[in-house]
């Protein structure tokens, strides 16, 4: 496979919006041929139509809780470009902001379904056809929880991570001497609206959101820079088997430094959020 974006043909799931999106629009930029897929139509058609002056763009509805309609974002995709070169399980759902005990169990439940069922649909989907051509690489996007630590606030997230993570190592280690490439990436706390619009379940979980403002300032970046890098590994990597982590043991103290300036400065802002409250939920014995 060449190491070069131009003209290759990639799926990005869960893209019409947030970080799915932001990927959407590097790879357009770096001459892919690209299919965004969403939920809605109406959705996949808007942001199909503030894609397409950046190139050769397909939109697609797929719920990825739902096996067969990611074969059928498979299908289309090769009906509309003739195969698929890169595959980025990027559909993602977080749980709400909370302790465990206190979250509601369809919440985990939609969880577990997108993050790591719909990572499990689209894998075997797209492995049979690049293994049948024998190129491609499978992109799976790694978040908090995928090392393994605690992942408070949004633990059950973490925990949909984390199993994504021993999945994306599992099938690294089995593909091992093919010519599939498998990449786990993670691009760290990013501004996008599964950040800016969290929903907070009961009483501690405020607690634990008391210094949300402060964190997002710090500690979030834009996803479009976190995309580019995305797009620049990808072009430069000959690995079978590759983990990247955009958050180092230094970011945190760049941030600080950065806050620090921006304070004395007067330049900078805090990022504008809304928080969404359910109430902790209660078993019913």
């Amino acid at each position: 496979m060449s190491d070069s974006i131009k003209d290759q043909v990639v799926v990005i799931t869960g893209s019409t919006r947030g970080f799915g999106n932001a990927i959407a629009r590097s790879m357009l930029r770096a001459g892919a041929r690209v299919v965004i897929s969403g939920r809605k139509q109406e959705s996949v058609d808007q942001a199909v139509v503030s894609l397409q002056n950046l190139g050769q763009v397909y939109g697609f509805v797929c719920d990825v809780r739902e096996e067969q309609q990611v074969y059928a974002l498979v299908k289309a995709a090769v009906e509309q470009f003739g195969h698929i070169d890169i595959w980025i399980n990027n559909a993602g759902s977080s749980s709400s902001a909370g302790r465990i005990i206190d979250s509601p169990p369809q919440g985990a439940l939609d969880t577990f379904l997108t993050n790591d069922m719909g990572s499990l649909y689209g894998t075997q989907a797209a492995m049979q056809l690049m293994l049948e051509r024998g190129q491609g690489t499978l992109v799976n996007i790694y978040g908090h929880g995928s090392f393994l630590r605690p992942a408070s606030p949004t633990g059950l997230y973490g925990a949909s991570k984390a199993w994504l993570t021993s999945y994306t190592r599992t099938l690294a280690k089995e593909l091992d001497g093919t010519d599939v490439r498998i990449v786990g990436f993670s691009p760290g706390m990013l501004l996008t609206d599964m950040l800016t619009t969290p929903t907070v379940i009961g009483d501690h979980g405020h607690e634990m959101l008391n210094n949300y403002a402060f964190v997002l300032r710090f500690l979030a970046g834009p996803a479009d820079k976190a995309a580019d890098q995305l797009v620049s590994f990808l072009e430069k990597n000959r690995k079978p088997f590759a983990e990247v982590r955009l958050f180092k043991p230094w970011t945190p103290l760049f941030g600080l430094l950065r806050v620090g300036w921006e304070n004395l400065t007067h330049t900078g802002q805090t990022p504008e959020f809304e928080l969404k409250e359910e109430p902790a939920y209660k078993p019913h014995f």
